[in-house]
Protein backbone atom coordinates (compact mmCIF):
# COMPACT_ATOMS: atom_id res chain seq x y z
CA UNK A 1 0.00 0.00 0.00
CA UNK A 2 1.05 3.67 -1.22
CA UNK A 3 0.11 6.45 1.14
CA UNK A 4 0.87 10.13 -0.04
CA UNK A 5 1.40 11.55 3.35
CA UNK A 6 0.50 14.58 4.49
CA UNK A 7 -0.10 16.71 7.83
CA UNK A 8 -3.12 15.30 9.60
CA UNK A 9 -5.50 17.90 10.65
CA UNK A 10 -8.49 17.69 12.77
CA UNK A 11 -11.78 18.11 10.50
CA UNK A 12 -15.58 17.78 10.71
CA UNK A 13 -15.93 15.07 7.96
CA UNK A 14 -13.96 12.75 6.55
CA UNK A 15 -14.69 11.72 2.93
CA UNK A 16 -13.73 8.29 1.83
CA UNK A 17 -14.35 7.36 -1.39
CA UNK A 18 -12.97 3.95 -2.85
CA UNK A 19 -11.94 4.05 -7.02
CA UNK A 20 -12.07 1.30 -9.36
CA UNK A 21 -12.20 1.92 -13.01
CA UNK A 22 -14.06 4.84 -13.32
CA UNK A 23 -11.74 7.55 -15.01
CA UNK A 24 -14.42 8.48 -16.62
CA UNK A 25 -16.40 9.41 -14.10
CA UNK A 26 -13.61 10.18 -11.39
CA UNK A 27 -12.83 14.03 -12.21
CA UNK A 28 -16.95 14.50 -11.81
CA UNK A 29 -17.13 13.16 -8.59
CA UNK A 30 -14.29 14.49 -7.46
CA UNK A 31 -14.76 18.32 -8.38
CA UNK A 32 -18.44 18.03 -6.80
CA UNK A 33 -16.60 17.33 -3.52
CA UNK A 34 -14.03 19.90 -3.69
CA UNK A 35 -16.95 22.41 -4.67
CA UNK A 36 -19.14 21.59 -1.68
CA UNK A 37 -20.39 24.79 0.00
CA UNK A 38 -18.96 23.03 3.56
CA UNK A 39 -15.15 22.96 3.38
CA UNK A 40 -13.97 21.44 6.55
CA UNK A 41 -13.25 18.17 5.12
CA UNK A 42 -10.91 15.66 4.27
CA UNK A 43 -11.39 13.62 1.04
CA UNK A 44 -9.22 10.37 0.91
CA UNK A 45 -9.16 8.65 -2.55
CA UNK A 46 -8.69 4.91 -2.27
CA UNK A 47 -7.16 3.41 -5.56
CA UNK A 48 -7.91 -0.01 -5.13
CA UNK A 49 -5.40 -1.33 -7.40
CA UNK A 50 -7.36 0.15 -10.33
CA UNK A 51 -5.64 -0.74 -14.13
CA UNK A 52 -6.82 2.56 -15.67
CA UNK A 53 -5.67 5.84 -14.75
CA UNK A 54 -7.56 6.47 -12.18
CA UNK A 55 -4.59 6.50 -9.76
CA UNK A 56 -2.85 9.81 -11.92
CA UNK A 57 -6.20 11.22 -11.95
CA UNK A 58 -6.43 10.96 -7.78
CA UNK A 59 -2.52 12.25 -7.28
CA UNK A 60 -3.17 15.28 -9.81
CA UNK A 61 -6.12 16.84 -7.39
CA UNK A 62 -3.78 15.69 -4.61
CA UNK A 63 -1.36 17.98 -5.07
CA UNK A 64 -3.68 20.66 -6.01
CA UNK A 65 -5.67 20.34 -3.10
CA UNK A 66 -4.41 20.26 0.65
CA UNK A 67 -7.63 18.77 1.50
CA UNK A 68 -6.84 15.52 -0.84
CA UNK A 69 -5.25 12.35 0.63
CA UNK A 70 -4.41 9.31 -1.81
CA UNK A 71 -4.06 5.66 -0.62
CA UNK A 72 -2.91 3.03 -3.93
CA UNK A 73 -3.51 -0.04 -2.62
CA UNK A 74 -3.67 -3.44 -4.45
CA UNK A 75 -6.85 -4.28 -5.47
CA UNK A 76 -9.12 -5.78 -2.73
CA UNK A 77 -12.94 -4.34 -3.32
CA UNK A 78 -14.59 -1.41 -2.10
CA UNK A 79 -14.73 -2.99 1.52
CA UNK A 80 -11.29 -3.25 2.19
CA UNK A 81 -10.72 0.23 0.70
CA UNK A 82 -13.75 2.01 2.49
CA UNK A 83 -12.02 0.37 5.87
CA UNK A 84 -8.28 1.79 5.17
CA UNK A 85 -10.16 5.26 4.74
CA UNK A 86 -12.03 4.70 8.32
CA UNK A 87 -8.46 3.64 9.78
CA UNK A 88 -6.39 6.99 8.44
CA UNK A 89 -9.36 9.47 8.82
CA UNK A 90 -9.41 11.99 11.37
CA UNK A 91 -13.09 13.73 10.72
CA UNK A 92 -15.94 13.84 13.67
CA UNK A 93 -17.87 12.11 11.19
CA UNK A 94 -16.94 9.58 7.94
CA UNK A 95 -19.00 9.71 5.02
CA UNK A 96 -18.78 7.43 1.88
CA UNK A 97 -20.01 7.99 -1.51
CA UNK A 98 -19.45 6.14 -4.91
CA UNK A 99 -16.45 7.61 -7.08
CA UNK A 100 -18.84 7.69 -10.63
CA UNK A 101 -21.74 9.66 -8.80
CA UNK A 102 -21.64 13.06 -7.79
CA UNK A 103 -23.12 15.79 -5.07
CA UNK A 104 -25.01 18.91 -5.04
CA UNK A 105 -23.07 21.53 -4.19
CA UNK A 106 -24.69 22.15 -0.17
CA UNK A 107 -24.71 18.38 0.17
CA UNK A 108 -22.15 17.90 2.95
CA UNK A 109 -23.51 21.27 4.77
CA UNK A 110 -27.05 20.32 4.59
CA UNK A 111 -25.79 16.63 6.09
CA UNK A 112 -23.55 18.47 8.64
CA UNK A 113 -25.98 20.74 10.06
CA UNK A 114 -28.69 18.08 10.57
CA UNK A 115 -26.26 15.88 12.32
CA UNK A 116 -25.31 19.13 14.65
CA UNK A 117 -28.76 19.95 15.05
CA UNK A 118 -30.04 16.91 16.41
CA UNK A 119 -27.02 15.40 17.77
CA UNK A 120 -27.52 12.56 15.45
CA UNK A 121 -25.15 9.17 15.45
CA UNK A 122 -26.65 8.98 11.68
CA UNK A 123 -28.19 11.11 9.52
CA UNK A 124 -29.63 9.58 6.43
CA UNK A 125 -30.72 11.48 3.21
CA UNK A 126 -32.82 10.96 -0.09
CA UNK A 127 -30.75 10.85 -3.17
CA UNK A 128 -31.31 11.19 -6.85
CA UNK A 129 -31.61 8.01 -9.08
CA UNK A 130 -30.03 8.86 -12.42
CA UNK A 131 -30.37 6.56 -15.41
CA UNK A 132 -28.58 6.49 -18.94
CA UNK A 133 -29.24 3.19 -21.32
CA UNK A 134 -30.21 2.85 -24.81
CA UNK A 135 -29.51 7.05 -25.23
CA UNK A 136 -32.62 7.75 -23.34
CA UNK A 137 -31.93 9.38 -19.48
CA UNK A 138 -34.35 9.65 -16.53
CA UNK A 139 -33.95 11.26 -13.54
CA UNK A 140 -36.04 11.01 -10.09
CA UNK A 141 -35.71 11.84 -6.99
CA UNK A 142 -36.13 9.67 -3.41
CA UNK A 143 -36.88 11.29 -0.37
CA UNK A 144 -38.44 11.58 2.65
CA UNK A 145 -39.83 14.23 5.01
CA UNK A 146 -37.37 15.36 7.74
CA UNK A 147 -37.64 13.49 10.91
CA UNK A 148 -35.62 13.28 14.50
CA UNK A 149 -35.59 10.00 16.05
CA UNK A 150 -33.85 10.90 19.37
CA UNK A 151 -33.86 7.74 21.33
CA UNK A 152 -33.53 4.12 20.61
CA UNK A 153 -36.93 3.16 21.11
CA UNK A 154 -37.97 5.84 17.66
CA UNK A 155 -35.19 4.36 15.99
CA UNK A 156 -36.65 0.63 15.84
CA UNK A 157 -40.16 1.47 15.46
CA UNK A 158 -39.52 3.52 12.71
CA UNK A 159 -36.64 2.47 10.50
CA UNK A 160 -37.94 -0.28 8.54
CA UNK A 161 -39.96 2.85 6.67
CA UNK A 162 -36.89 3.09 4.87
CA UNK A 163 -35.47 -0.31 3.32
CA UNK A 164 -38.14 -0.14 0.57
CA UNK A 165 -36.70 3.06 -1.03
CA UNK A 166 -33.41 1.51 -0.69
CA UNK A 167 -31.66 4.80 1.70
CA UNK A 168 -31.05 1.90 4.48
CA UNK A 169 -28.68 -0.07 1.80
CA UNK A 170 -26.47 2.39 0.75
CA UNK A 171 -23.42 4.25 2.76
CA UNK A 172 -23.73 7.06 0.05
CA UNK A 173 -26.61 8.73 1.37
CA UNK A 174 -25.24 8.47 5.24
CA UNK A 175 -23.13 11.07 7.26
CA UNK A 176 -21.92 8.49 10.45
CA UNK A 177 -20.39 9.91 13.85
CA UNK A 178 -17.22 8.73 13.93
CA UNK A 179 -16.59 7.91 17.43
CA UNK A 180 -19.66 5.53 17.39
CA UNK A 181 -18.54 3.22 14.34
CA UNK A 182 -15.04 3.17 16.48
CA UNK A 183 -16.81 2.54 19.54
CA UNK A 184 -18.70 -0.27 18.46
CA UNK A 185 -15.45 -1.73 16.07
CA UNK A 186 -17.55 -1.24 12.70
CA UNK A 187 -15.98 -2.09 9.30
CA UNK A 188 -17.32 -3.27 6.22
CA UNK A 189 -17.70 -7.26 5.53
CA UNK A 190 -15.93 -8.59 2.97
CA UNK A 191 -18.65 -9.43 0.98
CA UNK A 192 -20.35 -8.50 -2.14
CA UNK A 193 -23.10 -6.05 -1.27
CA UNK A 194 -21.22 -5.31 2.02
CA UNK A 195 -23.49 -1.84 2.17
CA UNK A 196 -26.31 -3.32 3.75
CA UNK A 197 -24.38 -5.66 5.88
CA UNK A 198 -22.44 -2.69 7.56
CA UNK A 199 -25.46 -0.36 7.69
CA UNK A 200 -27.48 -3.35 9.81
CA UNK A 201 -24.56 -3.14 12.09
CA UNK A 202 -24.38 0.17 12.73
CA UNK A 203 -28.31 0.33 13.59
CA UNK A 204 -28.34 -2.72 16.27
CA UNK A 205 -27.37 -0.77 18.90
CA UNK A 206 -27.76 3.07 17.66
CA UNK A 207 -29.88 5.65 19.31
CA UNK A 208 -30.81 8.89 17.27
CA UNK A 209 -30.73 8.76 13.50
CA UNK A 210 -32.29 12.19 12.04
CA UNK A 211 -34.02 11.38 7.89
CA UNK A 212 -32.84 14.64 5.59
CA UNK A 213 -35.23 15.11 3.65
CA UNK A 214 -31.98 16.34 0.38
CA UNK A 215 -32.08 14.48 -2.98
CA UNK A 216 -28.29 15.99 -3.07
CA UNK A 217 -26.47 12.78 -4.11
CA UNK A 218 -26.45 11.71 -7.90
CA UNK A 219 -26.72 7.32 -8.22
CA UNK A 220 -25.42 6.90 -11.46
CA UNK A 221 -27.12 3.81 -12.07
CA UNK A 222 -26.23 2.61 -15.69
CA UNK A 223 -22.86 3.15 -16.37
CA UNK A 224 -20.83 0.22 -18.06
CA UNK A 225 -19.24 -2.62 -16.42
CA UNK A 226 -20.96 -1.15 -13.13
CA UNK A 227 -22.39 -4.17 -11.05
CA UNK A 228 -25.82 -2.11 -11.12
CA UNK A 229 -25.84 -2.59 -14.76
CA UNK A 230 -25.56 -6.49 -14.76
CA UNK A 231 -27.09 -7.83 -11.42
CA UNK A 232 -27.29 -11.68 -12.37
CA UNK A 233 -24.06 -13.85 -11.22
CA UNK A 234 -26.17 -17.18 -10.36
CA UNK A 235 -26.09 -16.34 -6.86
CA UNK A 236 -28.59 -13.34 -6.88
CA UNK A 237 -30.93 -15.42 -4.74
CA UNK A 238 -28.40 -16.78 -2.16
CA UNK A 239 -27.37 -12.95 -1.51
CA UNK A 240 -30.73 -11.87 -1.22
CA UNK A 241 -31.82 -14.02 1.68
CA UNK A 242 -28.29 -13.49 3.39
CA UNK A 243 -29.29 -9.78 3.62
CA UNK A 244 -32.57 -10.53 4.63
CA UNK A 245 -31.33 -12.81 7.09
CA UNK A 246 -29.18 -10.05 8.38
CA UNK A 247 -32.23 -7.60 8.50
CA UNK A 248 -33.63 -10.28 10.48
CA UNK A 249 -30.89 -10.88 12.91
CA UNK A 250 -31.55 -7.08 14.01
CA UNK A 251 -35.02 -6.89 14.92
CA UNK A 252 -34.58 -10.36 16.35
CA UNK A 253 -32.03 -8.39 18.60
CA UNK A 254 -34.33 -5.84 18.99
CA UNK A 255 -37.22 -8.21 19.83
CA UNK A 256 -39.59 -6.97 17.86
CA UNK A 257 -42.83 -8.44 17.63
CA UNK A 258 -45.11 -5.92 15.90
CA UNK A 259 -47.14 -7.64 13.09
CA UNK A 260 -47.56 -4.18 11.44
CA UNK A 261 -43.36 -3.48 10.97
CA UNK A 262 -42.96 -7.16 10.24
CA UNK A 263 -45.30 -7.08 7.75
CA UNK A 264 -43.21 -3.98 6.05
CA UNK A 265 -39.61 -5.79 6.46
CA UNK A 266 -40.65 -9.41 5.28
CA UNK A 267 -42.69 -7.02 2.23
CA UNK A 268 -39.52 -5.43 1.92
CA UNK A 269 -37.75 -9.00 0.88
CA UNK A 270 -40.78 -10.19 -0.89
CA UNK A 271 -40.36 -7.17 -2.88
CA UNK A 272 -36.48 -8.24 -3.70
CA UNK A 273 -37.28 -11.23 -4.37
CA UNK A 274 -39.23 -10.49 -7.96
CA UNK A 275 -36.33 -8.81 -9.10
CA UNK A 276 -34.62 -12.63 -8.26
CA UNK A 277 -36.86 -14.04 -10.16
CA UNK A 278 -36.77 -11.69 -13.10
CA UNK A 279 -32.95 -11.76 -13.27
CA UNK A 280 -33.13 -16.00 -13.43
CA UNK A 281 -36.49 -15.73 -15.97
CA UNK A 282 -34.12 -13.56 -18.26
CA UNK A 283 -30.64 -15.38 -17.97
CA UNK A 284 -30.41 -17.70 -20.37
CA UNK A 285 -29.65 -20.81 -18.25
CA UNK A 286 -30.47 -24.47 -18.97
CA UNK A 287 -32.24 -24.61 -15.35
CA UNK A 288 -34.52 -21.70 -15.42
CA UNK A 289 -37.27 -23.29 -14.16
CA UNK A 290 -35.53 -25.24 -10.76
CA UNK A 291 -34.18 -22.20 -9.99
CA UNK A 292 -37.36 -20.28 -9.80
CA UNK A 293 -38.74 -23.02 -8.08
CA UNK A 294 -36.27 -22.96 -5.67
CA UNK A 295 -36.71 -19.52 -4.98
CA UNK A 296 -40.59 -19.54 -4.67
CA UNK A 297 -40.89 -23.13 -2.28
CA UNK A 298 -37.60 -21.39 -0.08
CA UNK A 299 -39.69 -21.27 3.38
CA UNK A 300 -38.61 -18.15 4.13
CA UNK A 301 -40.00 -17.22 0.25
CA UNK A 302 -42.81 -18.47 1.63
CA UNK A 303 -43.48 -16.58 5.09
CA UNK A 304 -42.44 -13.26 3.34
CA UNK A 305 -44.79 -13.67 0.53
CA UNK A 306 -47.86 -15.12 3.25
CA UNK A 307 -47.14 -11.55 5.63
CA UNK A 308 -44.66 -9.30 3.88
CA UNK A 309 -47.04 -6.32 2.82
CA UNK A 310 -45.45 -4.95 -0.83
CA UNK A 311 -46.47 -1.48 -0.90
CA UNK A 312 -46.03 -0.78 -4.67
CA UNK A 313 -48.73 -1.63 -6.52
CA UNK A 314 -46.77 -3.28 -9.86
CA UNK A 315 -44.82 -5.20 -7.45
CA UNK A 316 -47.72 -6.52 -5.73
CA UNK A 317 -49.39 -7.27 -8.96
CA UNK A 318 -45.94 -9.04 -10.45
CA UNK A 319 -45.44 -10.77 -6.91
CA UNK A 320 -48.95 -12.67 -7.62
CA UNK A 321 -47.44 -15.60 -9.23
CA UNK A 322 -44.65 -16.31 -7.06
CA UNK A 323 -46.96 -15.94 -4.06
CA UNK A 324 -48.85 -18.54 -5.51
CA UNK A 325 -45.66 -20.88 -6.30
CA UNK A 326 -46.49 -20.69 -9.95
CA UNK A 327 -43.62 -21.36 -11.95
CA UNK A 328 -44.83 -20.80 -15.11
CA UNK A 329 -46.87 -17.90 -14.38
CA UNK A 330 -43.25 -16.18 -12.49
CA UNK A 331 -41.28 -17.00 -15.90
CA UNK A 332 -43.70 -15.21 -18.14
CA UNK A 333 -43.83 -12.03 -15.83
CA UNK A 334 -40.08 -12.27 -15.46
CA UNK A 335 -39.51 -11.88 -19.00
CA UNK A 336 -42.01 -9.64 -19.86
CA UNK A 337 -40.59 -7.51 -16.95
CA UNK A 338 -36.88 -8.46 -18.39
CA UNK A 339 -38.42 -7.61 -22.11
CA UNK A 340 -39.16 -4.08 -20.80
CA UNK A 341 -36.83 -3.41 -19.00
CA UNK A 342 -34.69 -4.02 -22.55
CA UNK A 343 -36.68 -2.63 -25.39
CA UNK A 344 -39.01 0.35 -23.44
CA UNK A 345 -36.00 1.84 -21.54
CA UNK A 346 -38.32 4.94 -20.58
CA UNK A 347 -41.15 3.40 -20.00
CA UNK A 348 -39.24 1.11 -17.14
CA UNK A 349 -37.39 3.47 -15.26
CA UNK A 350 -40.88 6.05 -15.50
CA UNK A 351 -42.76 2.67 -13.73
CA UNK A 352 -40.27 2.06 -11.63
CA UNK A 353 -40.43 5.66 -10.88
CA UNK A 354 -43.76 5.48 -9.19
CA UNK A 355 -43.50 2.19 -8.03
CA UNK A 356 -40.67 3.60 -5.68
CA UNK A 357 -42.19 6.79 -5.05
CA UNK A 358 -45.45 5.05 -3.90
CA UNK A 359 -43.72 3.12 -1.57
CA UNK A 360 -42.28 6.59 0.04
CA UNK A 361 -45.91 7.47 -0.02
CA UNK A 362 -45.05 10.90 -2.13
Amino acid sequence: MKYIEKEKNMCKISVITPVYKVEKYLEKCINSILNQTFSDFELFIVDDGSPDSCGKIADEYAKKDNRVRVIHKENGGAPSARNIGIKEASGDFFYFPDSDDWLEENYLQEMYDLAVKTNAQLVVTGYTMEYYENNSRQSYKVFESEKNYFNQQLVRNNIHNYFDNMMMAVPWNKLYRADYVREHALEFPNLKWDDLHFNMEVIMDIERVAISSSAGYHFFRSRAGSETTTVFDGMLFEKRKEQFEHILKVYQHWGTTDKDVLSVIYGYYASRLVQCVQEIAISGRDDIKERIYEVVNDSLSVKAFSMGQINSKLLRIASIPMKNRNVKGCLVVGKFIGFVKENMASLFYKLKSVSVNKALKV
